[in-house]
């Protein structure tokens, strides 16, 4: 375990100014679990829904030759001690040469001083661990209780986060798994079946899936849309991640036209790069039943209130959350040193 310096340190070794600790992945993600990240998402999709945040819009760079994508976001939730800032990237062709997909960074300072006192080396684990929590929080909020059946569409690394992070709040008998590829769509449901005590399945395709599913997750860079409104059955809840960007879609118009109600962690950031931003063009998203997650999950705001009700989680990741997960790790470094 990497220690804080003491002050005396830090002022001999920069000239009496703070020096950031540097943390690796796996000290991170001993430090920031699910439990702790699903808390504090939580919390900062409170604040965030309550006005309670200062937070910049994101920032995306894409790389069309390498299929890249680079997101900068932060925020500083108010009241807390520490602000951050976080780089993530999803480069999709890393597979074929047996790298991850994701990597990235987390900068988190003292919102105080505003220097930095922790650099998170995480390789995305925190955007990935946060983006989890959101999901769980969604389905938490919005899903029956008595969920049976499960469906993930995507079998990447955010699809066994999703996953992992639905059965911190739910608990199916049964899971249906759908990817483009096969084999990896195989790969993927033989370690969902180590998660818990359920029956998994690869599907045929999304719609098979989704037919069935009581709850529908998707995690998938897609440019198109994968799942369609006449495939939900009466009751079920779909969160939708992926669409973190213009152009990126996993859902049909049709999903957001049939539901009872449609939550999403930042109302304006959905409309503009999240499953709401094909809603706005098409001139519909005044008629849809819109409301900020976050309101939901404080009870300000009514959520489902039947079990045959169609409900929707547009998630496209905010500044609010990097900045309570990555506060959440300079608090446990700082416990940790004293």
């Amino acid at each position: 375990m990497t220690e804080l310096p003491s002050p005396a340190e830090t002022s001999a070794a920069n000239g009496g100014l703070p020096v950031p600790t540097v943390v690796s992945q796996a000290e991170v993600e001993a430090l920031v679990t699910a439990d702790v990240a699903l808390h504090v998402t939580r919390e900062a999709l409170v604040a965030q829904a309550a006005g309670q945040v200062s937070q910049p819009d994101p920032w995306h760079l894409e790389i069309p030759d390498r299929q890249g994508e680079v997101h900068i976001k932060g925020a500083h939730i108010h009241g807390a001690a520490h602000y951050a800032a976080k780089l993530a990237t999803g480069f999709y062709g890393n597979k074929d040469q047996g790298l991850p997909t994701g990597s990235g960074l987390s900068i988190i300072a003292d919102a105080a001083t505003g220097f930095p006192v922790v650099i998170a080396l995480d390789n995305g684990y925190l955007t990935d661990i946060r983006t989890g929590a959101a999901g769980a929080a969604a389905a938490d909020a919005l899903a029956r209780e008595d969920v049976g059946t499960a469906a993930v569409i995507g079998t990447g690394v955010q699809g066994v986060r999703q996953m992992a992070a639905l059965l911190q709040v739910r608990k199916p008998s049964r899971l249906l798994v759908y990817g483009l590829d096969r084999g990896r769509a195989e790969e993927f449901a033989a370690r969902m079946r180590l998660l818990h005590d359920w029956t998994v399945e690869v599907a045929g395709s999304a719609e098979e899936a989704v037919r069935q599913a009581d709850v529908v997750v998707t995690a998938t860079p897609s440019r198109e849309a994968l799942v369609h409104g006449a495939w939900l059955k009466p009751g079920a809840h779909v969160t939708a991640v992926g669409a973190d960007m213009e152009g990126k879609r996993e859902l049909a118009l049709s999903v957001l036209e049939r539901a009872d109600v449609v939550a999403a962690d930042d109302v304006a950031q959905c409309l503009r790069v999240g499953e709401l931003q094909y809603a706005a063009a098409a001139g519909i998203a005044a008629s849809l039943p819109l409301v900020a997650l976050g309101d939901v999950i404080a009870g300000r705001t009514a959520g489902r209130t039947s079990a045959e009700q169609i409900t929707v989680a547009d998630l496209t990741g905010i500044g609010a959350e990097d900045a309570a997960v990555g506060s959440a790790l300079a608090d446990a470094l700082a416990a940790r040193r004293t």
